[in-house]
């Protein structure tokens, strides 16, 4: 079980907009775009909230019915994505 926080944040250059449930980026310097489902965005949001993986896993598992291995592999698959993207700065 990892365990560990992480600041999420985005970086200059990067816009972020909420559009109803989801979350659109834009890479202004890339031009890479990129958004996030209903999941995808609670999910970024906790992270941002707790910076903590653990909360956010706690969190996300009294609101979806899913097994704690596979909700940790697909948070920390989300953040590696959005990372390579360019899309968000991790700060461990």
């Amino acid at each position: 079980m990892t365990q560990y926080k992480k600041k999420i944040t985005v970086p200059e250059g990067v816009l972020e907009q909420k559009l109803e449930d989801e979350i659109v980026f834009l890479n202004m310097n890339t031009q890479y775009y990129h958004g996030l489902d209903e999941v995808g965005t609670r999910i970024l949001s906790l992270l941002k909230e707790h910076g903590d993986v653990d909360a956010t896993v706690s969190a996300l598992l009294s609101e979806f019915d899913v097994e704690e291995s596979v909700l940790r592999k697909d948070i920390d698959d989300m953040i590696e994505k959005l990372r390579e993207r360019g899309l968000i700065v991790v700060d461990e």
